[in-house]
């Protein structure tokens, strides 16, 4: 089910728009060997040197309290200062959620005690490192940072002055529910944003225990895709975030992966919670013992299969945490002394389809045309809007070259992702902050999966093993790629030696354009019409 629901979940963003220590083990060690320790203020954490890079790494090292029993569906807490030595050998546990072929982190051990990060390094004894903290994708229900895919030594082998983090926060009804109308629900008001605010928490034990690991606290890069971007860019406009990094990567996400309570009411997911445990009020549901909690939330509650975890919400736009319009926050230089880097894929949308399978091809149609057409469009009857509808079939007329399907999901790369994201830099370059814009089209060698969704992440990471969607790897353009985004994360600037990256305004529109023949260039406003013709729907995205 999580596959067509992902689908919908992402166009809800647009619906009313266009309508313990986790696996750190503690031991009694009087000693730990100086080369692999880092002694921070909530414990002297060992790592081990990894055989394959000589990279060392340190995993599931706790960054907040476990988030149980009273601080369940609570705001992260500081962890307890600690002269522990721990042994930080293993990844902690992933956020609750059922296990996915396509989310590896779904497969590793699963509980409410997640909130743990991970550290790359290659020299403890060195000082001022640039650092950088990724969020992981799976729309805000799924993944974790144990993903293969997100795995860090081979990036710091590349850079070796680089320190590299990757961070847990909780999903799904851990991370993302709003029990506002809940009995007793006004003592858990900031359960609609946690995973935002663990995202907080984790880039504030950066800032105070980095420098054990060589890093410099005071040159912070975030960064993530998909879910990970549309967190990463809502950081952008968040206020208590103010002061915790200087850059940010968003990769296909952007702000408008947020929701208006209006469509967090739409979704359902506080009242399916409740219908399907038998809870009333906050008493009951946070007496559930965590074993019976994964249970209601990932195994199927009907006859159609259907879960909780298909039920998931994105950030609230609550206009405490997240401004009811981020658009707008931006364009008014909420982030104007961050320096941003953002960008999508050619064909994102090939990842939901494939995910689908060949043989539902026409179920995506349905999807699109239910989903989008449809009920978003419905707005469109109205005369003074009609104009919209008109704009939408005049895209669809520029993909006469393409079938029917590959016409609607260029649409939905659009939409969903590209456009957003365009806009987003645009109104932070004019506000007078400094932006990247890119656009990655390397195919992967998988059937139908092109430049989809996520594909460009293996490069970015310089994971040759072809983890994730992207399939055979071109060794120079990851060389490339790695390159660029350390270089970001150094100077606020991309650009290599042989490719210089020009930053993107609203008048230029400069972009880096990733060709699928792995070429790297820069083009002013590629795919303008597109753009064009979507643009003016942005005010339909968040309201």
């Amino acid at each position: 089910m999580k596959k067509k629901l992902w689908i919908l979940a992402i166009l809800a963003c647009f619906a009313l728009a266009l309508c313990g220590c986790g696996g750190s083990d503690t031991k009694d060690t009087q000693e730990a060997a100086s080369d692999t320790s880092a002694i921070c203020q909530n414990g002297n954490f060992v790592g081990q040197v990894e055989e394959k890079t000589k990279v060392i790494s340190f995993k599931g090292v706790p960054y907040a309290k476990a988030p149980v029993g009273d601080l369940r569906w609570k705001a992260p807490e500081a962890p307890e200062a600690s002269d522990e030595t721990i042994e930080a050998k293993d990844f902690g546990k992933t956020s609750i959620q059922y296990e996915w072929p396509s989310e590896p982190a779904s497969y590793n051990e699963i509980g409410e005690d997640c909130l743990t990060l991970n550290v790359w390094t290659k020299d403890l004894n060195a000082k001022d490192k640039p650092v950088m903290v990724y969020f992981h994708g799976g729309g805000f229900a799924w993944g974790g940072s144990s993903d293969p895919l997100y795995d860090g030594q081979y990036f710091v082998e590349q850079n070796e002055d680089i320190v590299m983090v990757t961070a847990n926060y909780r999903v799904g009804f851990m991370g993302f529910i709003d029990f506002s109308k809940v009995e007793g629900g006004e003592a858990f008001a900031d359960a609609p944003n946690l995973g935002i605010l663990d995202h907080i928490q984790a880039l504030k034990w950066v800032k105070e225990n980095i420098v054990a690991f060589g890093g410099d606290p005071d040159n912070v890069t975030i960064f993530g895709e998909s879910a990970g971007g549309g967190t990463t860019s809502a950081l952008l406009v968040v206020d208590q975030a103010k002061g915790l990094f200087n850059k940010c990567i968003s990769q296909s996400g952007s702000v408008a992966l947020t929701y208006s309570q209006e469509e967090v009411d739409e979704w359902g997911l506080t009242e399916a919670l409740l219908k399907v445990t038998g809870a009333k009020k906050m008493d009951d549901l946070m007496a559930i013992p965590e074993k019976d909690l994964i249970k209601y939330y990932t195994e199927p509650f009907d006859e159609e299969g259907n879960c909780l975890n298909d039920l998931y919400n994105m950030p609230l736009r609550d206009g405490k945490l997240i401004p009811e319009d981020p658009y707008k926050a931006l364009a008014d230089g909420a982030s104007k002394d961050v320096i941003l880097m953002t960008g999508s894929n050619a064909n994102e949308w090939n990842y939901w389809i494939e995910e689908m399978g060949e043989e539902d091809m026409d179920t995506a149609v349905k999807v699109y045309e239910e989903a989008i057409v449809d009920d978003k469009l419905s707005w469109a009857k109205d005369a003074a809007i009609k104009q919209e509808k008109k704009a939408i079939n005049q895209f669809l007329d520029l993909q006469k070259d393409k079938e029917d399907l590959w016409a609607k999901t260029e649409f939905c790369n659009d939409i969903a992702f590209r456009v957003p994201a365009i806009v987003e830099a645009a109104n932070h370059s004019n506000a007078g902050g400094k932006s990247y814009m890119y656009y990655f089209a390397k195919e992967s060698d998988e059937e139908n999966m092109k430049a989809c969704h996520a594909s460009e992440v293996a490069y970015v990471f310089h994971n040759l093993t072809g983890a994730g969607f992207s399939g055979t790897m071109d060794e120079k353009l990851a060389n490339q790629m790695c390159a660029m985004w350390a270089n970001f994360a150094r100077t606020g600037n991309p650009s290599i030696d042989d490719v210089t990256w020009t930053p993107y305004d609203s008048k230029t529109r400069e972009t880096m354009v990733i060709g699928n023949d792995s070429s790297l260039k820069m083009e002013s406003d590629p795919l303008a019409q597109q753009r064009k013709l979507i643009e003016p729907l942005l005010k339909y995205y968040v309201k």
